[in-house]
C-alpha cells in the first residue's frame, strides 16, 4: 500500500484566537470551541475555504455584547462552519430566535473529545445548555489519512422534561473573494454553487425563494442539466430546495478548487423552511433587517444543510452526519459521487482503436483510478489501472481504453491509498453500435 502522510493535532493560535489544529498533509481544519464551537479553517494546501471576518478575527465578547440589542446588526459573524436548530424565526418558541444568540451561536464551547493518532484525529465540541430552545449541541469533526473528507457528526440534546422537536441545521461560510485591478477586495464572479434539482419538487421552478429578489439573476436552472447553479454576483438572497440528492457544492472556477457537502436525505420526513434540505445564503449589496452589507468587505456564500424536523424526548438526544470533501478540479462541479466530484460530463466513444474516454473530474483520496467492465449480466471483467491520482491535482481523462467485449457498463473508480477502499467516480454504459 502507497505510504501515505499521517494525521497530527496541535493547539496553536489562529489569528489571535486559542485553536486546536487537525492536519493530514492535505488537509488543515482549526476549530475554535470559544467562538460558538465554530470550525474556522478548512484548507486544501494553501487555499482557504472558509471565510473569516477580518475584523473579529482573535475577539471574544461576553453574553451580553454577543446578544447586544438582539438585531442583526449586533450578530458576531465570525466565519467558518457552525450548527443551529431549525426553523428560524421570531414568532413563538417553536422556532429559533436568532442570529444573535449568545448561547448556541456565539457561546463558550467546551472541548469535550481531542483523539487520535498517525490515522486519524478527531475533535468534538459542546455547546452550553440553552434553556430557550432546550437543546445541547455536540459538534464533533473526524479527519482521516490520505483524504480530504471531514466527517460532521452533530448531536442535539435535550436537556428539558418535555419533547422538543428541532432540525439540526449546519451553515458553512465559503470565502469568495479577490483582488480587484484597483487593488481592492471584491466579490470573485468565478465562485458557483450546485446542487441537483428534485425531479419531483414541491416547488414550480425546483426551488423557492427565501430572501430577496424574486428575479436575482444568481437563481438558475439551466435546461436539462438538472441541476440548480448560483454563479457569485454579489447579489443578497436566499433560496431554499428540497434536493434529494444528498448534496451541495462549491466551485472556485477562477483558482481551480472545488468543495462538496454531502448528506442523507431522507424522503417523506418533514424538512423545515416548506421542506428545504439545501439553502443557498449569498452576501451582496443590500439590506438585511437593520444590517447594509453595500460598504462592507464580506464576500461569502453559504452552504447550508438541513436535516429533517425531529421530535426528541425528553433528555434524549437525536443526530446529523455531513461529509466534506475538498479538491483541485477544473470548473463548476455538475456531479457529486462518493469518489469525488465531476466537472466534465464523461464520454465513451467508439474509436478505430476500440473505446475514447473522456471527462473532467476531482478527488477526495490520495488513490489508484480504475476502470471496470461490468456485463449485461452484472458480472465484473477487468480492471484497468488508469495511475494515481490525488486531491492536489483535477483529474482529466482524454485516453483511448482499447476493446470492450462482452461490456456493458463500465465504472470509473479509486482504490484509496490509506485503506484501500475503492469508491465510485463515475458509471457509463457502453454505446451500441446501430
Amino acid at each position: 500500500m502507497t505510504q501515505v502522510s499521517r494525521c497530527a493535532i496541535r493547539q496553536a493560535d489562529f489569528k489571535g484566537w486559542n485553536a486546536y489544529h487537525l492536519e493530514n498533509g492535505l488537509i488543515r481544519l482549526v476549530a475554535v470551541p470559544e467562538i460558538g464551537g465554530r470550525i474556522m479553517a478548512y484548507d486544501l494546501g494553501e487555499y482557504a475555504y472558509l471565510f473569516v471576518d477580518r475584523d473579529l478575527a482573535g475577539q471574544l465578547f461576553s453574553a451580553e455584547e454577543n446578544q447586544g440589542d438582539g438585531s442583526l446588526a449586533a450578530w458576531k459573524n465570525y466565519g467558518g462552519d457552525k450548527t443551529w436548530p431549525a426553523p428560524q424565526g421570531w414568532d413563538d418558541d417553536t422556532q429559533w430566535h436568532g442570529p444573535p444568540d449568545p448561547v448556541l451561536d456565539t457561546g463558550r464551547y467546551s472541548l469535550t473529545e481531542l483523539t487520535g493518532d498517525d490515522v486519524y484525529a478527531n475533535i468534538g465540541m459542546t455547546s452550553p445548555p440553552d434553556h430557550r430552545t432546550g437543546v445541547q449541541i455536540v459538534r464533533r469533526a473526524s479527519l482521516r489519512a490520505g483524504s480530504t473528507r471531514v466527517t460532521l457528526d452533530l448531536t442535539f440534546h435535550n436537556i428539558k422534561d418535555r419533547p422538543i422537536c428541532w432540525s439540526i441545521w449546519d451553515v458553512v461560510q465559503l470565502r469568495a473573494e479577490r483582488i480587484g485591478t484597483d487593488g481592492r477586495l471584491t466579490h470573485e464572479p468565478g465562485c458557483v454553487m450546485t446542487t441537483p434539482l428534485n425531479p419531483d419538487s414541491q416547488f414550480e421552478s425546483g426551488y423557492h425563494v427565501m430572501f430577496g429578489e424574486p428575479d436575482n439573476p444568481q437563481w438558475q436552472t439551466p435546461d436539462d442539466s438538472g441541476l440548480f447553479f448560483a454563479p457569485y454576483m454579489w447579489h443578497i438572497g436566499k433560496v431554499g430546495l428540497d434536493s434529494d440528492a444528498g448534496w451541495v457544492a462549491f466551485s472556485n472556477t477562477a483558482e481551480g478548487y472545488g468543495f462538496a457537502k454531502m448528506f442523507t436525505y431522507e424522503a417523506g420526513q418533514p424538512y423545515p423552511d416548506n421542506g428545504s434540505s439545501v439553502e443557498i445564503w449569498t452576501i451582496g449589496a443590500g439590506q438585511v433587517a437593520n444590517l447594509n452589507y453595500a460598504d462592507s468587505d464580506i464576500y461569502l456564500m453559504e452552504a447550508e444543510v438541513l436535516s429533517p424536523l425531529r421530535e426528541i424526548a425528553p433528555h434524549g438526544k437525536t443526530s446529523f452526519q455531513i461529509e466534506w470533501g475538498a479538491c483541485r478540479c477544473d470548473g463548476a462541479i455538475l456531479a457529486v459521487q462518493p469518489a469525488g466530484v465531476c466537472t466534465a460530463q464523461p464520454t465513451l466513444t467508439a474509436s478505430d482503436d476500440g473505446w475514447h474516454l473522456r471527462g473532467g473530474f476531482g478527488v477526495f483520496d490520495e488513490a489508484d483510478l480504475l476502470l471496470r467492465g461490468v456485463s449485461a449480466d452484472g458480472q465484473t471483467g477487468a480492471t484497468l489501472s488508469l495511475g494515481a491520482v490525488s486531491p492536489l491535482r483535477a483529474v482529466t481523462i482524454d485516453r483511448q481504453i482499447g476493446e470492450l467485449s462482452d461490456v456493458a457498463t463500465v465504472i470509473l473508480l479509486t482504490r484509496a491509498h490509506h485503506d484501500g477502499t475503492e469508491r465510485q467516480l463515475a458509471t457509463l454504459p457502453v454505446p451500441t453500435s446501430s
